[in-house]
């Protein structure tokens, strides 16, 4: 189940996917196909319901809350 997501620049997704990759965290990317609302360029790191604490590191990662999804 989708809970909460991140918009990302293209150019930015590589770091942020090798990141959590190196953390174990689950995540899918998607594109403005399945948000029809991503602007021109952006990508969306989709993200399950996560445990608080796993959250806290997406969290600091990301600098910000993510958006529900």
């Amino acid at each position: 189940m989708k809970s909460f997501y991140y918009e990302v620049n293209w150019s930015d997704a590589k770091k942020y996917t090798d990141a959590l990759h190196a953390l174990e965290i689950p995540y899918t990317v998607e594109t403005s196909i399945e948000i029809p609302t991503l602007p021109e360029g952006q990508l969306a790191i989709v993200f399950p319901s996560l445990p608080i604490r796993i959250y806290v590191k997406v969290r600091t990662l990301f600098g910000r809350d993510g958006n529900p999804y």
